[in-house]
């Protein structure tokens, strides 16, 4: 949806076997559509933690988007008693040995990166006991997008990052809340993924016709005093005096009224 106008911009259902983020990649491509045939460009996108993995901030460096998506509770910003050397993908403990990468684990389909020393540089270790395995090797992960997540983390710490967190939750949430309580999106009660998008699709029109409806209200008329006579009186006549006498009494005497002229 777009936080200026508050517009939904793409709505799409997928099976409930799918996480956020598997689903954000075709979500994006199809809002990208949408907004092309209005020549508008997606400049900037938000999202919460449930959207952040590497398939997704990949996604974003392709279409030169600019996203503002925290990371996931799992992400650590660095390595205590561990030093980073980037150019030779190494790490460097406090007793100065060296974890070389060794491969890639896969934990469910995220692949991660291995660090891994020897035995004989942790034989002596007065650290052993504490950082090393029961093989005696230190050992260290990283997930493959690591970079993608140190960029995402500097990026949220900044004015704005936090700006766009707090504009997500104030734009985003009420929106949800709409949908699901009072256009029966809680429970979609249809077979198949075809007669789903309809309901979706159905809801969103709704919101979103409301929407323009508000934007598009017509201004009050000006209503014109009645205590002005001049004002209501048609161009070109004046008041003038004149007099009746009634019909009833004939001993009434004539009294003075105004009568129009012309």
């Amino acid at each position: 949806m777009d936080t200026s106008s508050h517009v939904i911009t793409h709505i799409q259902a997928f099976h409930a076997d799918k996480v956020d983020s598997q689903c954000f990649p075709e979500v994006l491509e199809n809002i990208i559509e949408n907004l092309k045939g209005n020549n508008l460009d997606v400049k900037e996108v938000l999202a919460d933690a449930g959207y952040s993995s590497v398939p997704v901030l990949q996604a974003l460096v392709d279409h030169r988007i600019e996203g503002y998506i925290p990371n996931p509770s799992g992400y650590k910003t660095g390595r205590e008693g561990f030093t980073y050397d980037r150019d030779n993908d190494r790490y460097t403990c406090s007793q100065g040995k060296h974890l070389v990468f060794k491969y890639v684990r896969m934990k469910g389909e995220h692949p991660h990166k291995v660090y891994k020393t020897g035995v004989r540089d942790c034989k002596n270790c007065p650290s052993r006991n504490t950082r090393a395995n029961p093989a005696g090797v230190k050992s260290l992960e990283d997930s493959m997008g690591k970079d993608l997540y140190d960029q995402m983390y500097r990026r949220m710490q900044t004015g704005r990052g936090r700006k766009m967190k707090r504009l997500r939750s104030s734009t985003v949430e009420p929106v949800l809340g709409t949908l699901v309580n009072y256009t029966a999106m809680k429970q979609v009660n249809t077979k198949g993924m075809a007669l789903a998008n309809k309901c979706l699709i159905m809801a969103a029109v709704a919101y979103n016709l409301k929407k323009l409806v508000k934007r598009c209200v017509a201004k009050p008329r000006k209503r014109v005093s009645t205590t002005n006579r001049q004002a209501l009186s048609p161009p070109n006549r004046q008041w003038s005096p004149g007099t009746y006498t009634s019909t009833e009494h004939s001993d009434t005497k004539p009294q003075q009224v105004w009568k129009m002229a012309g």
